[in-house]
């Protein structure tokens, strides 16, 4: 009997996934809007170093795609959040389901999406390097670095996408916690920043710790296991209030 249930639930889980993936098309919309905005702002270059000498001048500048993946992130985080608004939460209720697999079905769609706006948002690097050299003035010469290197650029690949799949279990909590009742949107923002000043005048900068735990870590593994227990702890947390939800209704 045990066994009959799993089968249906991951059963339901998997259909729900394919009705998401189907009708969800916007989420994929909206990243491709806010990756081609990112592109434009990182016309500009991320970096620049300049020398001169009699007769001609040397201007360098970076480009890389780490406007695009901010842009990213926001967007993760954003699309997680809007997933768990009345609206589409009662578009699961057109299968046989409940409040256990609708939220393991969206868990799982976020966690597709973020792979692929990882994906996107590191080759728009090569796209960036492109517009710059034939949009930008003069004689410019472009040289690309590691571009044969398979191995950095799938750890930046691996690295880009937990960092998106994080936001995104921070948007989904924040989300479900909002759910609980309409006038946390304005309540939470204040409180979060409300204790973020507080903690700063106490000498606790929350935001430049929790930035330096998972964004200045050096070591790849250490990396891996910061991001994915922090994601797994934000998404445990959101089950948690999704049932509490659940009872509520």
């Amino acid at each position: 009997m045990m066994s009959l249930i799993e089968v249906q639930t991951s059963e339901v889980v998997k259909k729900q996934i394919g009705y998401k993936w189907k009708a969800y098309t916007g989420v994929f919309t909206s990243l491709v809007v806010i990756q081609i905005l990112g592109l434009l702002f990182s016309l500009n270059g991320s970096g620049s170093m300049g020398s001169g000498r009699t007769g001609y001048d040397v201007n360098i500048t970076y480009y890389t795609a780490d406007i695009v993946v901010g842009f990213t992130i926001f967007w993760g985080f954003l699309t997680a959040f809007l997933l768990t608004t009345k609206a589409y939460r009662e578009d699961d209720f057109a299968f046989v389901t409940n409040r256990k697999t609708s939220t393991l079905s969206t868990i799982a769609f976020l966690f597709m999406i973020c792979v692929i706006g990882a994906l996107t948002a590191l080759l728009s690097s090569f796209a960036l390097k492109l517009l710059a050299y034939f949009m930008l003035p003069g004689e410019e010469i472009l040289l690309t670095q590691g571009v044969g290197d398979v191995g950095p650029w799938l750890i930046g690949m691996l690295a880009t996408f937990l960092i998106v799949f994080l936001f995104s279990s921070l948007g989904y909590l924040a989300g479900m916690i909002v759910q609980l009742n309409k006038m946390l949107v304005i309540i939470l923002p204040v409180v979060v920043v409300g204790l973020m000043i507080l903690l700063y005048r106490s000498g606790f900068q929350v935001q430049v710790y929790f930035f330096e735990f998972f964004f200045e870590e050096s070591n790849a593994w250490l990396f891996t296991l910061k991001t994915l227990a922090a994601t797994t702890i934000f998404y445990a947390l959101a089950v948690l209030v999704s049932n509490r939800l659940e009872v509520k209704q």
